[in-house]
């Protein structure tokens, strides 16, 4: 056999094999989860304006997210589009003009999906993702949240890469709002209730 041509067909099938490797190393999949702090910020509003204004805030006491990831790498540049159920606990507290109070808990349950991108130094990632929520269900005792069809937020965030397992911890705003009320004794007030938030999560190559 003429050995340019031996030599030729072992190059050839070296790079296949490389490119194999390669791309096997740039594909991967696994599951995240995480922790949240939540927190919505809804202005003074007054039915009567010659009355003191009602207020309502919204103190975090916990939440969490559990999903899926799909990774793709491109030298320093990575994406990974993510799908996590969410639940957001907090402890919302109406204030009427009169100054009686009333605090009951809410509980708010979404699907998010994260299109996270990020550049990869060393063990060291930044990110961003825009991410599209969409309500699934809410509890509450005397309000709820007339939701939409779905919205959009941001995330920018940093972490770090170990292997198979990646830390991340990021903060998500508003791009536009995840519900258009809140109905407090059957009186509907306009309110943004997109959840700003800061999340912590770690994700597990499998």
């Amino acid at each position: 056999m003429d050995k340019r041509f031996l030599g030729l067909a072992l190059a050839a099938f070296g790079t296949v094999l490389t490119q194999t490797s390669l791309s096997a190393q740039s594909y991967s999949y696994g599951v995240t989860g995480g922790a949240h702090v939540a927190q919505v910020e809804v202005d003074p509003f007054s039915i009567d304006p010659n009355q003191p204004l009602e207020t309502m805030s919204f103190t975090a006491t916990g939440g969490y997210h559990l999903g899926l990831y799909a990774r793709l790498g491109l030298g320093l540049v990575y994406l990974q589009p993510q799908m996590w159920f969410t639940e957001l606990n907090q402890a919302v507290t109406y204030t009427d003009g009169a100054g009686s109070a009333q605090t009951v808990p809410w509980t708010l349950r979404r699907l998010d999906i994260p299109l996270e991108v990020g550049v990869k130094m060393g063990p060291l990632l930044l990110l961003a993702a825009p991410i599209w929520s969409a309500p699934i269900s809410q509890v509450s005792a005397v309000q709820s949240v007339t939701p939409s069809s779905g919205s959009w937020g941001g995330q920018i965030g940093v972490g770090v890469k170990f292997g198979p397992v990646q830390l991340t911890a990021r903060y998500e705003g508003s791009l536009q709002p995840l519900g258009d009320q809140v109905s407090i004794g059957g009186t509907a007030y306009p309110t943004d209730s997109r959840i700003s938030q800061l999340i912590t999560s770690l994700s597990v190559k499998l």
